[in-house]
């Protein structure tokens, strides 16, 4: 903004103007320089006489001149200094107006590089050892992407949830309510089925939103504010469940600079 206004007098402005200043400030200050210099030169080793007297009176001359230099010069320094100050607190976004201006595809996680378990075509979802779906917790994850064998998302499982899947499960054991390898052989569609709060975990699972690749993080928060719970969103072309997902973002990729 200052950059912009600053240009557009430079522009204006002639050779001549744009140096009159910083030239007639360099030949005053050659000027009180070896107009001091002289003077000095003229009344030394003399108490009394002109010199001294010229001395006298033209010393706090110059000093004068050399100081409202220096001040006009160290002013105007600050003064740039402040504006630009001024400038960048004008000029910075607010953190709703980042999210506006930020699009989800700069900020999202590529399909191609999302760990996830991706279903084959006629796998048995159901017959999915738990062992397989916690070997991909860890290393910055912290949920468990199941994808289709046409890239449609299909389980987002958070590792809270399965944590306690694998807890309650432990404490039927312990319990004598379950045999003891009940937990190395619980399968996908047991987790799913199981119970968690007033809901099963297969529908807490489900519960994630779905943006067009041109929205921006302001969409993407929107659409995660719209359902309970929420804390994924993927994108996808249209912004569709049917269609095979782009990229994901996580609740705290969209609300980081919030």
């Amino acid at each position: 903004m200052g950059n912009a206004g600053e240009g557009g007098i430079a522009a204006a402005e002639g050779w001549w103007e744009r140096n009159f200043k910083n030239h007639l400030a360099a030949l005053v200050f050659i000027l009180s320089f070896f107009g001091l210099l002289l003077t000095a030169s003229w009344s030394f080793g003399s108490e009394t006489g002109p010199g001294r007297e010229v001395f006298n009176v033209l010393a706090p001359l110059f000093g004068t001149w050399v100081g409202t230099i220096l001040t006009f010069y160290f002013t105007r320094e600050n003064f740039k200094e402040a504006n630009a100050a001024v400038n960048r607190i004008v000029e910075r976004l607010t953190p709703e107006q980042r999210l506006a201006e930020t699009p989800v595809r700069q900020v999202m996680k590529p399909r191609g590089s999302i760990k996830a378990r991706q279903l084959k075509e006629g796998e048995d979802e159901n017959a999915i050892p738990i062992g397989d779906l916690t070997a991909l917790v860890g290393e910055g994850y912290s949920r468990v992407l199941i994808f289709t064998p046409r890239d449609t998302i299909k389980y987002v499982i958070h590792e809270s949830t399965l944590n306690r899947f694998i807890a309650d499960r432990s404490k039927l054991v312990e319990a004598g309510q379950a045999p003891a390898g009940n937990l190395s052989a619980a399968t996908l569609a047991e987790l799913l089925s199981h119970q968690a709060g007033d809901q099963t975990i297969g529908e807490i699972a489900k519960r994630f939103v779905f943006v067009k690749e041109d929205a921006t993080l302001a969409d993407a928060r929107a659409a995660m504010l719209s359902v309970k719970g929420c804390e994924d969103v993927f994108v996808t072309k249209a912004g569709k469940s049917d269609e095979p997902v782009l990229g994901w973002l996580t609740n705290s990729d969209i609300t980081r600079d919030l």
